[in-house]
Formats: structure tokens, sequence, C-alpha cells
């Protein structure tokens, strides 16, 4: 479409990108870790009335986050498409089987808030968190075989960064290593968040960014900042 360029193509992904960084990091460290920290727990159910509008501000943002994933796996596949017409349907299906997860799996939180105030318990809440974090977890496995699968289309592909794309095919054997290792070896979970830090995440702000300036600063024929020049 003429009318929606690859340049548009990019600023549009750069934009949910940032949509998807920005709910995620608030419902995840700004509600869930910062506000039911074992230390803020008992708080929390004392302040109950309070503390639900709370959540329900996260939950709210993770549906936010639901949509953009489902509008990136749309521009993704409008990029890749051309080249890759079945990788790129594979791929994005992939990204919206992990967006169906996270959202159903919020029905893990919403329970929380419908229950009675009277009824709310440190057992309800910490067995209510945890399998939203392993459902979270889980959700983690479609999105790195689709991260894996992008990460293919963009080092094969003659216009997108090779360099970034190698990055997100780290990112996304990461996530699968993340997600299987919390799933069945726990007791290394710790070592595992580290490498999701040290790797996918890093990744991921640097495709945002990427994305961004190929859609504001440039235009689709010019060599990426990211891309080697030899």
């Amino acid at each position: 479409m003429k009318s929606f360029s690859r340049k548009n193509q990019c600023l549009s992904a750069g934009i949910l990108y940032l949509i998807v960084i920005f709910t995620g990091l608030f419902s995840e460290l700004g509600v869930r870790e910062a506000f039911f920290s074992q230390d803020q727990i008992s708080n929390t159910i004392q302040n109950w009335e309070s503390s639900s509008f709370f959540l329900r501000m996260g939950i709210a943002s993770d549906m936010v986050m639901v949509l953009a994933d489902i509008g990136l796996a749309w521009v993704f596949w409008v990029l890749f498409r051309k080249d890759f017409p079945e990788l790129s349907i594979l791929a994005a299906s992939f990204r919206i089987v992990q967006a169906a997860m996270i959202g159903s799996n919020l029905n893990n939180l919403i329970k929380v808030i419908l229950a009675p105030i009277d009824s709310i318990t440190l057992n309800t809440l910490y067995s209510s968190m945890e399998a939203h974090r392993m459902g979270y977890l889980m959700s983690g496995i479609p999105f790195g075989v689709c991260c894996i699968l992008l990460a293919f289309m963009m080092v094969k592909s003659s216009w997108f960064s090779k360099i970034l794309g190698w990055m997100v095919g780290i990112a996304g054997i990461a996530y699968l290593v993340d997600s299987f290792t919390q799933l069945l070896f726990p007791a290394y979970g710790n070592l595992t968040e580290i490498l999701i830090l040290s790797t996918a995440v890093i990744t991921e702000l640097t495709l945002c960014i990427y994305l961004l300036w190929n859609g504001i600063k440039k235009s689709a024929n010019e060599i990426s900042p990211f891309e080697p020049t030899i």
C-alpha cells in the first residue's frame, strides 16, 4: 500500500513497541512488583479499597499492552510478508498466541478484585499473584518462537539490520530458556531473570529505537544506523 510505506510501517511498529514497553513496565514493576511485594502485601489487604483500584489500573494497562502486541503482530507481518509470506504469518500467529495467553491470564487478577472485601487474605493474594506470574512466564514460550522467526526474517532481509536481527534471535532463545527454566527448574529462576535483563530487555529497547528512527528520521532506502557498512 502506497499510503502505508515501509517508513510508516516502521514508525507504527516503533510507536506500538513503545506502548508495549511502557504499559508492560507499569503493570509489572509499577503495580505488581512494587505494590504486592512481601513487605507491602499486608498493608495492601488493610487498605483494600484503594489497593483494588490500583490493581485494576494494572489490569487495564496490561490490556492496552495486549492490544498493542496484536497491532505489532500485524505490522511485522506487513513489513515482511513480501519476502517471507508464509513465515511472516507464522511469526504473527505466535505473537497473537502470546497476547491471548497474557489476556486470558489476567483472569487470575480479576478474580481477586471481584472477591468480597472480607474474604481477601494473604493466601488469596499470594496464590492469585503466583498463578498470574507463572501464566505470564509461559506466554514467553510462543513469544520466544516469534522472536526467533522474526530474527530469521530480519537477518535474511535486504533492508533490515542484520546485527539487530541476531540480537532478536538471542532474545528469543533467552525467553524460551527463562520460561522453561522457571517451569521445570524454578531454583535457577534468578539466573535466567538475569539472562532476560542482559539480552531481551536491551534488545527490545534497541528494536523500538531502531523502528522509531527509521520511521521518523530516515527514508526506507537509507542504510540503517545498526547495519554494518562493509
